[in-house]
């Protein structure tokens, strides 16, 4: 990976020029910076002391950690940052795509609307022979705009439609403010020309005077279906852009937030601004198509910027448009991070950090790393403090321990920053991401009560629900409409229209036949036979149903009213929404891309049932058993926090829906459903990690004497959580755990030996005579090497292992009793040092005896139980 010196730090070259702006990376950079001229000033104390201690290799331990460590938080920082604006200029293109893909089945449908057919045939005929009869057209023409304002009514993403002859004469219109003639726009002659079934058109339109560039679909209105069939006109909608995009950006930008999203063309045109104050209508962008954000320079200004071309929908791509957003420089990285213990308990936090699947070995390897180095730190200025008796040098020893501390305190307050970092862009994500998935549900269902409300107001379903009988003839032509219909919205499994007492007269779907003449009794179909308002529909509970195979889902319904009255209801149509595929496609394109393995998406009701699930494990109509908060949010909030739910850790979002345009806003339906994303982080285990005592920082090492009272220094550590000590004229010094060769047979207690400046030394651990466990992982024990004296006379070497070093505290003579020493059977405790008067510390420190321990080692050995017996200790402070 290539890189570049950043203020003395050398840092992954994709971080040159955004680093700086990095607030949370700069405060830890100039933290370690202060620290380490810290390091610089104790090295020459260090070496002109004559301790014999050089901290060159310390400090340059530390320096190219804190390289790996800025580089790692930068490129987090980054990653965070770049997924966020990534994620909205993907929507923002992606959720426009899917609305127009309706548009297109839209223009296609209406162009053969048999009304409009009937209008432009007489339009022709009187033209033909010149007998035009202004009173019948004008009842003809009045009729078709109310046609028309009925079609805008339940579509309201459109704001005009235009009715054309074949040479681009206005014949019919529904805004009669425009008054246009005629149009030479192009895409009336690719309209009535094409083999597509559709044209899109942006840009302007003579149609449009002074609108500047304008979204239109056209097509060829035909005497019949036949694709062959002559031309009558052309028809164009025209769909309400700027106003959809305003409400797109709006759903993709907070209060407060910097992000500025727009739309562009394919030439890279700025054809819609959530912020046209900062990026204006027509400006020209510069792509940033790569995998990450780049830095790119508008009007004076530089963002970090990312562009994303559309990922389609079922084959649907558009005019080539991409979703574009930048954010200030100055403002990409502003540091925000929400709190995260109010979201996630400690304990599942510290479980989710430490799991391999969201951090690298690099980044989790950088703790370890700071630990040896610590630990050799603290190893050598322990070793100092034993050999050296002078007070200055002590002083100066425990300095650099303290310079040590701090310096690793930094580093784990970045690395925990830096989790937060990765755990709140998770959180952050899976809340977006549950928001797309109820905003899809809601634009997609809006669709459905589109749908039924204008194919119930089918002319030749009128007309033929409106007679007393209906005979075979009428029944194939419902059935040929139905079915036709069905063809253009796949969407649907089948379509049907029943009469006045809910007898179902005709099916779209041949393999539904038997369902004719049966009849519906279900309370939505009543609700439908009672409608006598053209912008009312009905809805079914979801549930399953024999018009559905059993299966769960909605069907939407709405009245079919009298020809001659439209307040007589004469039958219904019903249309069975394809649940089980469409809601889990829903999700499935909402849930992340990268490939997350484990991760679902479902959408449920506010009593926990499922109504899809990406997840074979939860199935539609089941319980979903989380927290009742996710399903109490109000409309349009979300949330997201970290659960224990099936084994695992799981970062869920939740969002309740919160309707499109009029759908479930300003219409009667009400239906609340809460999208839920599921994003696994780790495994949940019952193994308990005990944290290992360490030295505080800051604690006094070197007493004050009490007159000329004598002292005794003592050279401490930690078994387990037990504060324990030996007189420091025994040790020689530590060492760490390494290259122990075991012992077969041997005593529970001895560990192995080492070869110890060239004599052999055994190693025991007294962790189970303390009542402790020893740790599997060894990485971290040390070896207190001591002199124990033999029954002969001669001294011995002996190692001890520990898990953590700590102070070498001089004590008078006062503070040490003895008197435990003699109730103590096995031998261990020589004496326990008591706290100082007004001292914050209770625990008390167990000084034990190397020839006590051995002693015990060898009895044991000798009578061959190979028993262990526990030490017992008084209390001592607890972690």
């Amino acid at each position: 990976m290539s890189s570049f010196v950043y203020r003395d730090v050398t840092v992954p070259e994709e971080l040159r020029g955004i680093i700086n702006y990095m607030v949370g990376v700069e405060r830890y950079r100039e933290e370690l910076s202060n620290l380490g001229s810290q390091w610089d000033l104790l090295t020459i104390l260090g070496q002109m002391s004559g301790t014999g201690t050089d901290m060159t290799g310390t400090r340059k331990g530390f320096m190219t950690l804190t390289s790996e460590l800025l580089g790692q938080l930068g490129l987090e920082t980054m990653k965070k940052t770049s997924q966020a604006i990534g994620a909205k200029a993907q929507v923002a293109v992606d959720i426009v795509i899917r609305n127009l893909f309706e548009r297109t089945a839209d223009i296609g449908f209406l162009a053969t609307d048999n009304d409009v057919r009937e209008f432009l045939r007489v339009l022709a005929r009187a033209r033909d022979e010149d007998e035009i009869d202004s009173e019948v057209i004008d009842d003809m023409l009045s009729s078709m705009v109310d046609r028309f304002r009925e079609y805008v009514d339940k579509y309201s993403v459109y704001f005009d439609i235009v009715l054309m002859d074949t040479d681009g004469q206005v014949v019919a219109r529904l805004d009669r403010n425009w008054m246009i003639a005629s149009s030479a726009s192009p895409f009336v002659a690719e309209a009535l020309s094409t083999a597509r079934d559709y044209v899109e058109y942006f840009g302007p339109s003579d149609l449009l005077p002074g609108a500047g560039d304008s979204l239109i679909y056209a097509y060829r209105v035909t005497e019949t279906d036949d694709s062959a069939s002559p031309a009558l006109g052309v028809l164009a909608l025209c769909f309400r852009f700027q106003n959809e995009m305003e409400g797109i950006f709006r759903k993709l930008t907070n209060e407060g937030d910097w992000a500025v999203l727009s739309l562009l063309d394919s030439n890279g045109r700025v054809i819609a601004s959530s912020d046209e104050d900062q990026v204006r209508r027509g400006a020209i962008m510069e792509p940033a198509l790569g995998d990450e954000c780049t830095v790119v320079r508008f009007a004076g200004r530089e963002y970090l910027a990312k562009t994303c071309r559309t990922n389609g929908y079922e084959g649907f791509f558009g005019l080539g448009w991409y979703g574009h957003a930048m954010l200030p420089l100055e403002h990409a990285f502003d540091d925000e991070i929400r709190t995260l213990s109010q979201r996630v308990d400690e304990k599942v936090l510290e479980a989710v950090m430490s799991d391999p699947r969201l951090f690298s070995e690099e980044l989790r390897g950088i703790p370890v790393q700071a630990d040896r180095i610590q630990a050799e730190l603290e190893r050598t200025v322990w070793n100092g403090n034993v050999r050296e008796n002078d007070a200055q040098s002590k002083v100066l020893l425990w300095n650099i321990s303290d310079a040590g501390a701090r310096t690793k305190s930094v580093f784990e307050k970045s690395i925990g920053n830096l989790h937060e970092t990765v755990v709140s862009a998770i959180l952050d994500d899976v809340e977006f991401q549950a928001a797309l998935t109820v905003d899809i549900m809601d634009r997609n269902l809006y669709e459905r009560a589109n749908d039924c409300r204008w194919w119930a107001l089918t002319t030749a379903f009128r007309k033929i629900l409106s007679q007393p009988r209906t005979s075979a003839a009428d029944i194939e032509t419902v059935s040929g409409i139905l079915a036709y219909i069905n063809g253009l919205y796949t969407v649907y499994t089948n379509l049907f229209v029943y009469d006045s007492k809910g007898r179902i007269l005709a099916v779209s779907n041949p393999k539904e036949q038997q369902l004719v003449g049966t009849m519906l009794n279900a309370a939505w179909t009543h609700e439908t036979l009672n409608i006598k308002d053209s912008q009312k529909y009905s809805v079914s509970a979801f549930e399953p149903t024999s018009l559905y195979g059993g299966e769960y889902t909605y069907i939407y319904g709405a009245s079919i009213t009298d020809i001659d009255n439209s307040r007589k209801v004469v039958g219904g149509i019903g249309i069975v929404f394809d649940g089980l595929p469409q809601f889990k496609a829903m999700l499935q394109d909402s849930l992340p891309k990268d490939g997350t393995d484990g991760c679902f998406g479902v959408f449920a009701d506010r009593n926990h049932i499922i109504i899809s699930s990406t997840d074979e494990n939860h199935q539609v109509g089941d319980r979903l058993n989380i927290h009742d908060d996710f399903f109490a949010l109000d409309n349009g909030r979300k949330t997201s926090r970290i659960i224990e739910y099936a084994g695992q850790y799981y970062a869920v979002g939740a969002c309740t829906s919160s309707g499109y345009r009029e759908y479930k806003t300003e219409d009667s339906y009400c239906n609340d459903v809460v999208g839920l994303v599921f994003v696994p982080l780790a495994e949940i285990s019952e193994n308990v990690v005990v944290a290992t005592r360490q030295r505080e920082i800051g604690m006094d090492v070197v007493k004050a004497r009490s007159g000329n009272e004598d002292c005794v220094e003592i050279a401490s550590f930690y078994v387990g959580d037990k504060w324990l000590g030996i007189k420091a004229e025994k040790v020689v010094e530590a060492i760490r755990l390494e290259d122990v060769t075991d012992i077969p047979g041997s005593h529970p207690s001895l560990r192995g030996k080492i070869h110890y400046k060239n004599e052999i030394v055994p190693v025991i651990q007294i962790h189970e005579q303390v009542g402790g466990n020893y740790p599997e992982d060894e990485s971290r024990l040390q070896v207190v090497v001591v002199n124990y004296k033999q029954d002969e006379g001669s001294f011995r070497l002996l190692g001890i292992i520990v898990d953590s070093l700590a102070e070498i505290p001089e004590v008078c003579n006062s503070r040490l009793d003895c008197t435990m020493s003699t109730l103590d059977r096995n031998g261990y405790i020589e004496c326990l040092v008591k706290p100082e008067m007004n001292s914050k510390r209770k625990g008390m420190l167990v000084v034990i005896s190397p020839e006590g321990l051995m002693n015990h080692l060898a009895e044991y050995s000798c009578r061959g139980d190979g028993k262990v017996k526990k030490l017992v200790l008084p209390e001592t402070e607890k972690i």
